[in-house]
């Protein structure tokens, strides 16, 4: 007899004594009677998933191939993976994993997981909402259990939602964070329910290379109980999380924490138009975290929104709100000294001149000009409702804060558009940026893609868009795009806020040829790039900070801004790099 053959008996005779067969993967094909998990004819090879395989519920050309948990379905596999626009429902019964429940694992996916009752649980594994792809998981009611974590939105592209209606989710065990947008969009709607989370919740943490992650939890109801809020100095995204009917509770004194949330604008009651209540008992031991609106009489809806970090332009802010219901004028209280904000009324002497100074006076219109703002400072305010024809009048008004970013926007990039130049609107990022197209030979560099759109969407550090800039210095020695400063709106006068530091930020490709050397200029002088070259290649962001000393030059009267790429050998190379968020900063220890 053959070694083959030998082999293959005793294989059999392994699987005859345990009583097990191999992990299979069951692919989800609808091929059955109905759409119940447990019809054989429903999976491809025809078979239930049994507690050691692989289920897959991925069909995109087959939209109402739903597949059904009900009360008379036992569901276990070991990992389960619903993509591409495939519907798991669940509305009784069980499932059980042994591993990762996975919604919206690929980056086609717009995969959907319904559950209106029954008990799902991962032994030890975590839930994954769009991981790469759209995910979403609607809660309607029943038991969710998970060993590990749930992360909504991990990678930069996945996009997760999580609707909580009612039932109950459960993270306990091994590393049992929430953890929204670490890297991609995240948004968890909770509006009933329990949420019982063993370790912390954790908004867009990112790290300092990937800040992309956008954030959103929305405690519009229900009980979220959870271990910690993350570290605040550990977040790198965009986070926020909003109250509204529900509550927050953690076990133990965290008032700390939750209110650096706040005073950094991550979470807010009502939309930022109401109160946040931060509580602490001792018995028992917990801190709970409750919102409500303001009272109908009071002004609300301010701008910006309280405890918001504005950038400023040569327009504003301009300060603005919605007035209380009884309203007809306004007495306005401004002052960078919240005590005194707070503590000011509009009482004036015999020439009528305010005996507070922040008591800035009595208007109509529901907005206020406070002049030029000093950059990096927090500034406090306080509108009281005026109705003199009644007795209850004024109502004082809550403090609301807003702080000036510590820095200019030259360019950003926000502004421009792909809409063609004779048409109203236009806004062309190569109409305000000159470069070499017209004379590839002399200047290689090329600003904006020149197929398809001209900005890039997906690789950003702020905002929305970013501008891709091409050299080639095969030919041309040197690769420059320009930009005369008055043609941007933050003009040519650099002296008024005794700026520091030009700073700028830059995102690499595997393919740029390291040889060239970038640099900057302003009015012709010339600041080299003082890092290792290599990190052109680096598909990151990387900000580059230059003393504006460097350039030597009067700051009064800054007429051009350039960045280029110059041959520092025989021969030029080339490449693509992105470039975002151009500002002037006041200190070198900007964040």
């Amino acid at each position: 007899m053959c070694k083959k053959a030998i082999c293959l008996i005793l294989f059999v005779l392994v699987l005859v004594l345990t009583g097990r067969a191999p992990a299979a993967t069951y692919l989800w094909d609808n091929g059955g009677e109905g759409t119940l998990w447990n019809v054989p004819e429903n999976w491809d090879p025809d078979g239930v998933p049994s507690a050691a395989d692989t289920a897959r519920i991925n069909l995109s050309d087959l939209p109402d191939a739903n597949c059904i948990i009900d009360s008379s379905v036992v569901a276990d596999c070991e990992t389960l993976y619903v993509d591409s626009s495939s519907v798991l429902n669940m509305t009784g019964g069980t499932l059980t994993t042994g591993g990762h429940i996975r919604i919206g694992e690929l980056s086609d996916s717009n995969a959907v997981f319904v559950m209106s009752g029954g008990t799902a649980s991962s032994l030890n594994g975590r839930l994954w909402v769009g991981m790469n792809g759209k995910g979403t998981f609607i809660m309607n009611g029943g038991e969710l259990n998970i060993y590990e974590k749930i992360e909504i939105g991990k990678n930069a592209s996945g996009n997760g939602v999580v609707y909580m209606y009612d039932g109950t989710m459960n993270f306990e065990g091994s590393s049992t964070d929430l953890e929204i947008a670490t890297r991609g969009t995240g948004t968890f709607y909770m509006y009933g329910g329990v949420l019982n989370v063993q370790d912390n919740i954790k908004l867009a943490q990112g790290d300092e290379a990937r800040t992309t992650g956008i954030a959103r939890l929305y405690l519009y109801g229900g009980t979220i109980n959870a271990g910690n809020l993350r570290n605040p100095d550990e977040i790198y995204g965009d986070p926020l999380m909003e109250i509204t009917e529900g509550t927050l509770i953690l076990p133990g004194d965290y008032t700390s924490t939750v209110n650096e949330y706040i005073n950094r604008g991550w979470m807010v009651g009502y939309g930022g138009l109401g109160i946040l209540n931060v509580t602490y008992t001792s018995d028992p031991n917990q801190t709970m975290v409750t919102a409500r609106m303001l009272d109908p009489e009071l002004a609300w809806n301010p701008t910006p929104r309280n405890l918001d970090t504005v950038e400023r332009t040569p327009d504003g802010p301009a300060l603005g709100w919605t007035p209380g219901d009884y309203a007809v004028s306004h007495d306005i209280y401004f002052g960078t000294d919240p005590n005194a904000v707070r503590d000011a009324n509009n009482v004036t002497d015999v020439n009528n001149i305010a005996l507070w100074p922040d008591f800035k006076g009595n208007q109509d219109p529901c907005s206020y000009d406070p002049n030029r703002l000093e950059l990096g400072k927090t500034y406090y305010w306080r509108i009281d409702e005026v109705n003199d024809a009644d007795p209850n009048s004024p109502w004082k008004g809550v403090v609301w804060e807003f702080t000036v970013a510590d820095y200019m926007v030259v360019d950003d990039f926000e502004s421009y558009n792909d809409i063609p130049v004779e048409e109203q609107g236009s806004n062309l990022v190569y109409y305000t940026w000159t470069d070499g197209y017209d004379n590839p030979s002399v200047n290689g560099a090329t600003i904006g893609y020149v197929v398809g759109k001209s900005l890039e969407t997906e690789k950003v550090h702020g905002g929305v868009q970013s501008v891709p800039l091409a050299y080639s210095n095969s030919t041309a020695t040197y690769s420059e795009v320009t930009v005369n400063l008055e043609d941007l709106a933050i003009g040519k006068d650099w002296s008024i806020d005794d700026f520091k530091i030009l700073s700028l930020w830059f995102f690499g490709g595997p393919f740029n040829s390291p040889t060239e050397q970038m640099y900057l200029t302003l009015n012709g002088a010339k600041v080299t790039y003082d890092g290792d070259l290599s990190n052109l290649q680096q598909a990151t962001w990387q900000e580059w900070k230059v003393d504006l000393a460097a350039f030597e030059i009067e700051l009064g009267n800054v007429t051009t801004l350039g960045i280029g790429f110059e041959r520092t050998g025989p021969v030029g190379g080339f490449g693509t790099v992105l470039f975002d968020d151009i500002r002037l900063y006041i200190s070198a220890d900007q964040e």
